[in-house]
């Protein structure tokens, strides 16, 4: 976490801050960290709780070639937590240091081990703090979990969830200024009587047919706060499930909002991350360029980008993680830390669904059988 504190675009070159963070309770002494219940920085002890600034003039938009550029300097992460390194998924978090057992809450290996980073971390310009508790996030597992017609009857019973991790993730957010220029053919729908023969007679019946027209033009749009979940640990999809964050409730990065919680350390780095947000980006104007193309259906869309004024943020976000097993099968899933939003797998139960064919069949075969009985009357 010290990484976290050093700012390679803010501090002096050789600057590093060597001070650990303490925080104790002023009125007992006592370790103070963030509750979810109370949304506030509380003792366990004697029940002291204080509120957090929600001052956000700190989220500022940093250029992004300078931070590609920037060489890394060698900064040992230590603040009364540790840094682990899971040796099964390769996920890099951290925990508190007087915590006797650690398991890896991606992969649920306790094959982990303590690490030494010489590496500089851009510290977090904001936080979104949990939201959920871990008593509201098992609750809204419970009920999860029950959804759903096509999955086992007995997976609501026995599904049995692992250890419920809440881990702040790091994320990247990019903004950027687009010109785009695009090409394309619209095919535009018109319809012709033609006589066709059906058993045996001759009909009239509307036959689609498609006018294409070719058109080109040019699109400028900005991006704002396009997400990258910066953890190899989790996917991106994954990721997506549980979305949206709400990022207007980002505050200010405050490491007493993180007391008490395991925090992952990112390991994409922040150009990796821009190639992830470029090709969303990408897909979105493609998109954006469709509609201008127009048509009732298109062929050959070609788009043609320049991006500028690239800029990023390092953010922190709440997530509950953690799996379930089912018929001696583990199945991950995942709960967003502020909305409660959950994106996970289920086990599916394929007599349920070969039930729901045959009724497919059975229903079609039952609409054909009654249009043929209304057209022999």
């Amino acid at each position: 976490m010290q990484g976290w504190v050093h700012n390679r675009f803010n501090l002096e070159e050789d600057k590093i801050i060597e001070k650990a963070y303490s925080f104790p309770c002023p009125s007992c002494g006592g370790k103070l960290g963030y509750s979810a219940e109370k949304q506030k920085i509380a003792c366990s002890y004697c029940g002291y709780a204080e509120d957090y600034s929600r001052a956000n003039d700190e989220l500022i938009e940093n250029p992004l070639e300078e931070a590609v550029l920037a060489a890394p300097k060698q900064v040992v992460e230590e603040i009364g937590k540790k840094v682990f390194n899971c040796s099964g998924c390769g996920s890099k978090f951290m925990v508190e240091s007087d915590k006797v057992k650690v398991s890896c809450g991606f992969c649920g290996s306790d094959n982990v081990n303590v690490e030494a980073f010489d590496h500089q971390y851009i510290k977090p310009a904001g936080i979104i703090p949990f939201q959920i508790s871990k008593a509201k996030a098992t609750s809204q597992f419970e009920t999860w979990i029950k959804r759903g017609w096509f999955h086992p009857s007995k997976l609501k019973r026995l599904a049995v969830m692992e250890d419920l991790h809440g881990i702040y993730i790091p994320f990247w957010t990019y903004d950027a200024m687009t010109d785009s220029n695009w090409q394309g053919q619209a095919g535009y729908h018109y319809y012709e009587t033609q006589r066709v023969r059906v058993n045996g007679q001759w009909q009239q019946q509307q036959v689609q047919k498609t006018r294409w027209k070719s058109k080109s033009g040019s699109l400028r749009h900005f991006f704002d706060d396009i997400l990258v979940v910066a953890s190899h640990g989790l996917d991106q999809n994954d990721i997506n499930r549980i979305f949206p964050y709400k990022l207007d409730q980002v505050v200010n990065f405050d490491p007493k909002l993180m007391l008490g919680w395991e925090g992952e350390i990112y390991d994409v780095e922040v150009d990796e991350g821009y190639q992830r947000a470029d090709k969303i980006m990408d897909r979105r104007l493609y998109d954006l360029c469709s509609v201008q193309l127009g048509g009732d259906t298109q062929r050959g869309l070609h788009v043609q980008s320049k991006k500028y004024l690239k800029t990023f943020k390092h953010i922190i976000l709440p997530l509950w993680i953690s799996s379930y097993r089912y018929q001696n099968k583990i199945y991950h899933f995942t709960i967003n830390g502020q909305t409660g939003q959950i994106g996970g797998k289920k086990p599916i139960s394929p007599y349920k669904v070969a039930i729901a064919i045959l009724a497919f069949i059975l229903i079609i075969l039952g609409v054909v059988l009654l249009a043929e009985f209304l057209k022999n009357r």
